[in-house]
C-alpha cells in the first residue's frame, strides 16, 4: 500500500516538474494533485528534492533496465548493442514522454540533485555507446579512425532530438501513428550507414 502511494505521488509529480520546472512546483500543489496532505509527500519522500530525485530515477528507470538487459546479453556484436541503444531510447521517450522537459529545465536551471542524477545516467549511457563503438572498430564493423566521442555524441543527438522537437513540429509536419518508431529505425540506418567499415 504504502509503495502504490509512493509510486502514485511520484506519477502526479512528473509532469508538474516537466512543465513547471523544479523551483516553481511546491509541496502543497504535489499534494493537491494526488489529493492527499502534504506531510504525506515529506514521510515519503523527506523533502522536495526527495520527491524531485524519485521522479527523475522514476524517468530514468529504462536506462538502469538496459543494462541489466545487457548483462544477460553478454553475446551482443557491436551492431546489435547500438541497436539496443536506439530501441531503449526510443522506449525511454515513449514510456517517460516528460523526460525530454524535465532534461530541458535542468540544462535551462539547473539543480543539485537534478545534475547528480542526470549525469549520472547520461554517462552510463554514454559510456554503454562509446564502448560498442569501440568494439566495433577493433572487430572492423566501423569505420577505422572513427572518433568515439564525436560519434557517440552524434548518436544521442540523433536519437534523442526528435522527440525534443516533436512536441513543436506535429502542428506542420504530417506524422504516421508510427512515426516514432520509424524514425528511430530510419535514423538508426543512417547512423550505422554512416559509421559501418566500408566493404
Amino acid at each position: 500500500m504504502e509503495h502504490d502511494t509512493a509510486g502514485r505521488i511520484v506519477a502526479i509529480a512528473i509532469p508538474l516538474f516537466a512543465k513547471k520546472g523544479y523551483t516553481a512546483v511546491t509541496i502543497r500543489e504535489v499534494g493537491e494533485a494526488a489529493q492527499i496532505n502534504s506531510s504525506a509527500i515529506s514521510y515519503y519522500f523527506k523533502s522536495k528534492e526527495g520527491l524531485y530525485q524519485a521522479v527523475l530515477e522514476k524517468s530514468f528507470l529504462p536506462v538502469a533496465e538496459l543494462f541489466q538487459r545487457v548483462d544477460s546479453l553478454s553475446g551482443l556484436n557491436p551492431v546489435e548493442r547500438i541497436e539496443l541503444y536506439a530501441q531503449t531510447i526510443g522506449k525511454i521517450h515513449q514510456e517517460q514522454p516528460f523526460l525530454a522537459r524535465i532534461i530541458h529545465s535542468e540544462l535551462a536551471n539547473p539543480t543539485s540533485c537534478g545534475e547528480r542524477i542526470i549525469k549520472k545516467y547520461i554517462s552510463m549511457l554514454y559510456q554503454f555507446v562509446s564502448s560498442s563503438l569501440r568494439e566495433g572498430v577493433h572487430s572492423g564493423a566501423f569505420a577505422p579512425g572513427l572518433n568515439l566521442s564525436y560519434a557517440a555524441l552524434s548518436l544521442a543527438g540523433i536519437m534523442n532530438f526528435y522527440f525534443l522537437v516533436i512536441p513543436l513540429v506535429k502542428e506542420f509536419v504530417h506524422l504516421s501513428e508510427d512515426s516514432d518508431q520509424e524514425y528511430i529505425m530510419q535514423a538508426l540506418k543512417i547512423y550505422l550507414d554512416g559509421v559501418n567499415a566500408r566493404p
